[in-house]
């Protein structure tokens, strides 16, 4: 199965660099939101701070999120989504290979594609920007660690977006939808810190802050190491549970599978 996995992801991979001036375009100015946000952020804070981030905090807040958020949008949705919408489904319900493994195998290879883009905007921002660097040489292991948890997280959540086709028929608006709570509630685009209390605990009640302010957080010392090891666990748990809720409503969604009337 390993090999049926690695040229699932290989496709996709491919699928996404087919039009190369494109893909090559995203790499190079894929960072513009970023930069948006720092001249932003820079005359909201000036020499001052909000909710506890001054400047170099909040560079190292953004160029952070940029990282997370491009890769968690990196993914092959859309080749996803239309298996479902264009009936291929029924044919895949006929292979010998798991659905939604051979999703995520796809998903890998599309999220691949955008790497470079992450890697070379963040590596720009850092040099360019000068952030304020890890709270200690613990804290940067652990956020690492945490970033590994981007891909389940968002393959998750894109697998259950997509799953909705089944009964909506559509995907442009659930895309629209799961991406801005994403860019909301992960604290992207105003963090956590700044929200109202109730806002803040529906926010720490749902997996998408685990993409910006779990990270940011552990970076930048806001939490100690028990802190940082328990949103860790919470974001391993927010991936087990999507993925086994996933599996679960597919069974049930898959028996309303209809092509061409049949």
């Amino acid at each position: 199965m390993a090999g049926v996995d690695i040229a699932l992801a290989t496709i996709a991979f491919k699928r996404k660099i087919a039009y190369k001036t494109t893909w090559l375009f995203s790499v190079l100015f894929g960072g513009w939101a970023m930069l948006a946000g720092l001249a932003v952020w820079n005359h909201l804070i000036g020499d001052g701070e909000i909710g506890g981030y001054d400047w170099p905090a909040m560079k190292a807040y953004l160029v952070l999120g940029f990282l997370t958020t491009t890769l968690a949008w990196a993914g092959a949705e859309w080749d996803m989504a239309n298996r479902i919408l264009d009936g291929l489904v029924a044919i895949d319900l006929t292979k010998p290979i798991d659905f939604q493994r051979a999703r995520a195998a796809e998903y890998i290879g599309g999220m691949m594609a955008s790497i470079p883009a992450a890697i070379l905007g963040t590596a720009i921002a850092v040099l360019v920007f000068r952030p304020a660097g890890p709270a200690s040489p613990l804290a940067a292991a652990l956020t690492a660690f945490s970033l590994l948890f981007i891909f389940p997280l968002a393959f998750g959540l894109s697998y259950l977006a997509i799953l909705c086709c089944f009964v909506t028929q559509r995907f442009l608006g659930i895309q629209w939808a799961k991406d801005s709570m994403l860019a909301f509630f992960s604290g992207m685009m105003i963090p956590i810190a700044l929200m109202p209390g109730w806002l803040q605990g529906l926010a720490w009640a749902m997996p998408f802050v685990h993409f910006t302010t779990t990270p940011a957080s552990i970076y930048l010392g806001r939490v100690d190491t028990a802190g940082a090891l328990g949103l860790i666990a919470a974001e391993a748990a927010w991936a087990v549970g999507l993925l086994v809720i996933a599996r679960l409503i597919w069974r049930q969604l898959v028996k309303k599978v209809t092509v061409h009337g049949g």
